[in-house]
């Protein structure tokens, strides 16, 4: 039987595959062919579009991870010094996606014309989604240990 749990568990997991998914496909696949096809004043327009896009759907998918992680840490019923780290990670993480999206990617959709300033911002919003990708990944590394128990990651570092 489908329990209230388990569908609070896989919503939160589309949200991670949806957020971290579009940021890796913008970071690895987008951006370097948008640099060697378009020229820079068609490429700031699709940037800008990309951006307001994208950002509306990873930090959506970031507001629905809250969401579930705070159900799914009720359901769970205390928090442990594993759990406790990855919502540091968490909090770290929505810091940057906000900085990267409202802050960096902002000034990318308020730049009047492409140039030296707007590469140089292009290449900090994909540090940061870089950035941001990697921890995604240590926290669901945590979250195998916390769904295995205290002693899994131990086990799995082995």
């Amino acid at each position: 039987m489908l329990s209230l749990r388990l569908v609070v568990l896989f919503v939160h997991i589309v949200a991670v595959i949806v957020a971290l998914g579009g940021s890796l496909f913008s970071t690895f696949a987008l951006a370097p062919v948008l640099a060697a096809e378009l020229d820079p004043p068609a490429r700031l327009r699709v940037s800008r579009r990309i951006i307001r896009r994208l950002g509306a759907i990873v930090l959506t998918s970031l507001a629905v991870l809250v969401v579930t992680g705070i159900l799914n840490v009720f359901f769970i019923g205390g928090v442990s010094i594993l759990l406790a780290i990855k919502l540091v990670l968490v909090l770290v993480v929505i810091g940057l996606a906000l900085y990267q999206y409202g802050n960096i990617g902002a000034q990318i959709w308020r730049a009047a014309s492409p140039g030296p300033e707007v590469a140089a911002l292009q290449a900090r919003f994909r540090r940061v989604g870089l950035t941001v990708g990697a921890i995604v990944l240590l926290i669901i590394y945590l979250s195998i240990g916390l769904t295995r128990g205290s002693g899994a990651i131990v086990a799995m570092i082995r």
